[in-house]
Parts: structure tokens; sequence; C-alpha cells
């Protein structure tokens, strides 16, 4: 059972903007939430990262803070006992009623939820009208793929953290006003190792949701360039990447200068938004200001890569690396020109030689597109994702629903020289 104290909370003003922090004891462990990144204490953060952790870094969760992305609220939590800090976790509160998503749930990803479930239902939950707005909450990060949601000193303060977030929930909803209802709840992404201590206390009030796996590319350490990875390909799949690198014909490709970002930011947003709407509805997506922001933040270590044809961008890649990963972020593409100039698989490669020139360890492809990321070396690793509705009834009715889809089926493919 979940025991708490009373919650204190305080507000804390600076010129215009207010900001809170909010604390309450729970499971003999001292619970601490923020609103802002910036009123986190920084070195009991640090405490439990690593140096080389990115996206739970406060240089990436301050750009995600200031990028204003549609609907996105965010709480960050620090559990202490035994007189110091044990863990910290990252919270996305998704306000599914904002005109900015269409108040559309995007579970497609996490094993077709979306495909499954009833109109009614979903018109029942994520309705943009009535008084109240409604709220998916979720322990991680949605603008990507993997464990990006707890980080813990040792395998016993992970566990803990887990047991934690049932109460953590109740403040972060009371943190929200009376005109908010959360309405679902979704624990994201666990690799096997983090799976097997969360997936015993999450799996009694959440069902697993049949989550596509994500697609990592390992580095080769003796590959100084492009053209050592196509020396290790078979030859089927060689002469396969230089034929589709030829299909670019005329097309150039180069990094685009903070102050070209800038200039194209609109034309960068279109075509990352037409990417998102294949999807046949939309849970997260990310602001114009985000792609500045990452620039402006992490320079060298971010950049978008323009693909251009008669002076004119028709698709682009984003990614942000440092030495042990390198992440194959948002992506935009002319879908009219896709399959003239194979501007996918093109992005993949071009992907794959930006991460052998920085000398990453491992290429994140994030999901999606599996066979045909198989296809460049890529490898598949399963994420265990949780999920569950606020409503106890309709998390029953829907749990065999989703139990019985999955990912499509594919047909894994090794492209290395045996």
């Amino acid at each position: 059972m979940t025991s708490f104290s009373s919650v204190i909370k305080f507000n804390f003003q600076e010129g215009a903007a207010s900001t809170s922090h909010y604390y309450s004891d729970i499971n003999e462990c001292r619970v601490d939430v923020f609103d802002s990144i910036t009123d986190v204490p920084l070195d009991k953060w640090e405490n439990c990262i690593e140096m080389d952790d990115l996206f739970l870094s406060k240089k990436y969760l301050s750009v995600v803070e200031r990028s204003a992305l549609p609907g996105m609220k965010v709480r960050y939590v620090i559990l202490s006992y035994d007189d110091s800090v044990k863990a910290i976790l990252y919270f996305q509160v998704i306000n599914l009623s904002d005109a900015g998503l269409g108040g559309i749930l995007n579970l497609e990803e996490y094993g077709g939820l979306a495909a499954t479930i009833s109109t009614r239902i979903n018109d029942l939950l994520f309705s943009p009208s009535g008084e109240k707005s409604s709220f998916l909450l979720v322990c991680g990060n949605l603008l990507l793929s993997g464990d990006h949601g707890i980080r813990a000193v040792d395998d016993e303060a992970y566990s803990k953290a887990v047991q934690c977030i049932s109460g953590i929930k109740k403040l972060i909803n009371e943190s929200l006003g009376n005109n908010a209802r959360i309405v679902a709840y979704m624990v994201k992404d666990f690799y096997e190792k983090e799976d097997k201590l969360a997936g015993p206390a999450l799996k009694k009030d959440y069902f697993l949701l049949n989550t596509d796996p994500e697609m990592i590319f390992e580095i080769r350490p003796q590959w100084s360039n492009f053209e050592d990875y196509l020396s290790s390909l078979s030859s089927k799949y060689r002469l396969r990447a230089n034929n589709v690198k030829a299909k670019l014909g005329n097309v150039i490709i180069r990094d685009l200068s903070l102050e070209e970002i800038i200039d194209a930011e609109s034309a960068l947003f279109s075509f990352n938004e037409q990417v998102i709407r294949k999807a046949p509805v939309k849970l997260v997506k990310p602001s114009s200001a985000y792609f500045v922001n990452l620039k402006r933040t992490f320079g060298d270590n971010y950049n978008i890569k323009a693909f251009i044809l008669n002076n004119e961008i028709i698709a682009f890649t984003s990614a942000l690396w440092n030495k042990k990963h390198f992440e194959a972020h948002y992506i935009g593409i002319d879908y009219s020109l896709n399959s003239e100039y194979s501007l996918y698989q093109n992005i993949l490669y071009s992907y794959i030689n930006d991460a052998i020139t920085c000398k990453s360890k491992q290429l994140f492809f994030g999901r999606t597109a599996l066979e045909i990321k198989s296809t460049t070396g890529a490898k598949p690793h399963t994420l265990s994702c949780y999920f569950r509705f606020a409503n106890r009834v309709i998390s029953t009715l829907a749990k065999p629903l989703v139990s019985s889809t999955g990912p499509r089926s594919w047909i894994p493919r090794d492209p290395f020289k045996n």
C-alpha cells in the first residue's frame, strides 16, 4: 500500500513567472516534485545520472521546456531516503484536449492500441470538448524511444522509484488543478535489464503494450568513414546501397548553420508535419522552436542536414550525439519525391555516415520501418512500455484487445559479410 504525508506546496515568484515545488512521503521515501528544471537542485539531479546521459541532462530538458511543445507540461521528481538522493524520475503531462494536438491519442507505435480501442472509448477519454481537459501522464520521454524516465544509484533504488510511481501520480494530478483530469498513464521504455526491475511492480496495475522494438546500429571501431562501412557489407547489400545513393542524382546533402535553420524553420516544421501526418493519430509533436533551440544549446553536437534540390529543401535529418549515443532524431520528407530519390533510405545511410564521423558507439534509429532499417545493419532491441486507463473498468476492457495485437510481422535482414 502507498503511504502519504500531507502535501506541502511552495510557490516561488520571479518576475512574472511562477513555479512550484511540492513534496510528500511515499513508501518511506521523500518525494520532491518540481514543475521547472530551473528549480531542480542540479547536484541532486546529477547524482543519479551519468555525465553522458544526453536526454536526462539539464541541458536537454531545458530545451524541451523552452520550446513550448503543444500540449506538454513536465514534472521532475527527486526521490530520497536514508538521508541521500537515490533516484530521479522525469514525467511529461500531455494535454490531449489541446488544439495543437487535435485531441487525438497516438499509440500506433505502442502496439496498435489506437486501432483496437473503439471510437466510443476514444471519444469518451480524449474529446477536447467539456469542462475538464484530458491528460495523459507519462513517465519517460515521448519525443524519442528508450529508457529516459528513471535513473537511480543502484538496483534497489530503481525498484523503489518504480514502486513510488503510484503515489507520484496523485501528487502530479493535484498539481494540475480542478479543471484537469488524467485519463491514462504510461511508463516507458524499459530495456531488458531495467524491465526485470520495473516489470514486477508495474504489471500489478498496468498492462504491457506490444510495442515495436527499437532499432540500434552498432558502430564498429574499425570504421573510419562510410566507405569502410560499405566494404563490410555483402556484395548484394553493397550494390543496393550504391544504387540507392546514386538515385540522389543532383540532390545535395549539407549541414545547416543556426542562421539557416532559423530561416528554414517553417519549412522544416512543415516537412516534419508530413511525417507526423502519416500516422493516423498524434500524441506529441515538436514545435518549430525545438529544432532551433537544440542547435543553439548543443552547437556542433546537434545538426540538421538538408537534402537540397534546385536550391529547395526536399528532406532533412536531425541528430543529437556524444561519443556514446548518436540519436537519429526527427526527420522531414517531401513524400512526393521520396520514391524518385529514395529519400528515406538515403536518410538512413546519411545517419550512418554521420555516426561514424562523430565516432559514436551506437546509432539509435528508433521504432518504425524495422525491416528497411535492418537492411542497413541495425538490430532490434525489445522495449517494454506499460499503460493503463484511469478508469479501471475501461482499462480491464481494453487489456485483452491490446494484448491480442502487436507489431506487424517483419523479416530481419543481415547485410554484413559472414
